[in-house]
């Protein structure tokens, strides 16, 4: 992406033509309202984060750069989904909600780019800057470079589960080509990458709540890179969805040995780091999206928001048969108006270790340690134990998914391998699931990098 210089000096030494004339007539004690010889004392110049001192504001930043790509993207990934649903008047939510993924035209999948691209190039330029100070010896505190890594792990691990293309080689004016949707496994070898590079630190400054995010990161990428290849194989629902990979499953058991059973690890955004158009004011204040149907019941009186309290929850657990107190929970944390802009985002859970776990004993036919690891994860909302394999266990776990980790980026790749629909996608042949699309490369960044997909409007997925 050609992006904008973020750190430019604000401050300027030039002056208009004839305004000393205009300076001399007026007290010595006033400011000159034309004159443009001033400096900004908030004014950073490029320069300044070449100081030492400056790591931990630096990382801060990434850090508030990656949440506010989250809360931009969130919104349209997940109306993509059936987790949120489209209530109100704006069309481009509406495409989304019926399955078109793959229109890079869409004003929110355009509106959001940026801000993920944004995140990705600091993410590196951060790790790089601050990795720079360890190496000389003057950074003041390592932990500033484990979360740097932390931070660049979860944008990256994002991109993975949630587009189908990516430009990584872009540095703010200088266009490169996308890696290309073959090539989109790298995006979690990266993710491994710094996830492994925070662990190391994690671990020499002994610092548990770094190492259980570093691992559960690690965990989630490597499950995710496995996930996006076993469902992108071929075309339609894969005959063997179950992803069982010895990197992930040994990262989720040391994460859980870190870790109480209720532990996740969220971003939380605030006022100064929501992107423009953010999943929580579209949810929770303008009332374009609503949590989906398959979850809630909305309010006879309004509609565009979920019913109070249980009565507000559609969706029923498989062993008690009464409404999930998993899904009341989950929507009471991101989807009533009380929560207002600011969602928590879950990046990491114990839970999902769990669900990891399950899953690669599913897969090794091992149904004592699917159930174990299962019930452990239902345990946390104090539910009562499966009694059995249904079937062969697929809907169990998927089920499990659907709920534990609501609105935390995994479900369309989860809808796509396990063969499942949303109800709203429509079937006519533009709409994006049919190929198992994702994201795609948005419209700005096509008319601003000519080396991305060209023309600036067609899908490439499909």
């Amino acid at each position: 992406m050609r992006q904008m210089t973020s750190m430019r000096r604000l401050g300027s030494k030039s002056r208009l033509l004839g305004v000393a004339l205009a300076a001399a007539l007026l007290p010595a004690a006033c400011a000159n309202p034309f004159d443009t010889d001033v400096e900004n004392p908030n004014a950073v110049v490029e320069e300044a984060l070449a100081d030492p001192a400056g790591a931990t504001t630096l990382v801060n930043g990434l850090g508030g750069s990656v949440t506010r790509a989250l809360t931009g993207i969130y919104g349209p990934y997940h109306t993509s989904t059936d987790e949120l649903t489209w209530v109100g008047s704006r069309e481009f939510w509406k495409t989304l909600d019926d399955g078109d993924i793959s229109d890079p035209v869409n004003e929110y999948t355009d509106g959001a780019f940026p801000f993920v691209n944004e995140a990705r190039w600091l993410a590196d330029f951060t790790i790089a800057r601050v990795a720079s100070f360890d190496a000389d010896g003057t950074l003041r505190n390592r932990k500033d470079l484990a979360r740097a890594n932390i931070y660049g792990a979860v944008i990256y691990t994002t991109i993975g589960d949630m587009f189908e293309d990516f430009v990584v080689a872009s540095d703010r004016t200088v266009s490169a080509a996308p890696v290309g949707p073959a090539n989109m496994g790298a995006m979690y070898d990266s993710a491994i990458t710094m996830a492994t590079r925070a662990l190391s630190i994690a671990q020499a400054t002994s610092d548990a709540e770094l190492q259980r995010q570093a691992l559960g990161l690690r965990a989630r990428a490597r499950h995710g890179k496995v996930a996006r290849a076993i469902t992108k194989a071929g075309a339609g629902a894969p005959a063997n969805p179950l992803v069982n990979d010895a990197g992930a499953t040994a990262d989720a058991t040391a994460a859980l040995a870190l870790m109480t059973a209720s532990y996740r690890f969220r971003l939380t955004p605030t006022a100064n780091n929501l992107a423009g158009i953010n999943v929580g004011f579209e949810m929770n204040n303008r009332g374009e999206l609503r949590a989906g149907n398959d979850f809630v019941n909305a309010d006879p009186a309004r509609p565009i928001v979920p019913a109070a309290g249980l009565a507000g929850i559609k969706m029923n657990d498989p062993v008690t048969g009464v409404a999930s107190t998993t899904v009341a929970n989950a929507i009471d944390a991101c989807c009533r108006p009380a929560v207002a802009n600011n969602v928590p985002m879950t990046q990491v859970s114990a839970r999902e270790m769990m669900l990891i776990l399950a899953e690669a004993k599913l897969a090794a036919s091992d149904n004592a340690g699917f159930l174990t690891q299962i019930n452990a994860s239902r345990a946390v909302d104090a539910l009562p134990p499966y009694a059995a394999v249904t079937g062969n266990g697929r809907a169990q776990l998927e089920y499990e998914r659907k709920v534990q980790l609501f609105l935390q980026g995994r479900r369309l790749m989860d809808l796509y391998r396990f063969g499942s629909v949303d109800s709203r996608w429509l079937t006519s042949p533009t709409t994006g699931v049919r190929g198992k699309c994702l994201l795609p490369i948005s419209y700005l960044e096509r008319l601003t990098n000519t080396q991305a997909p060209q023309p600036n409007n067609e899908r490439k997925c499909n």
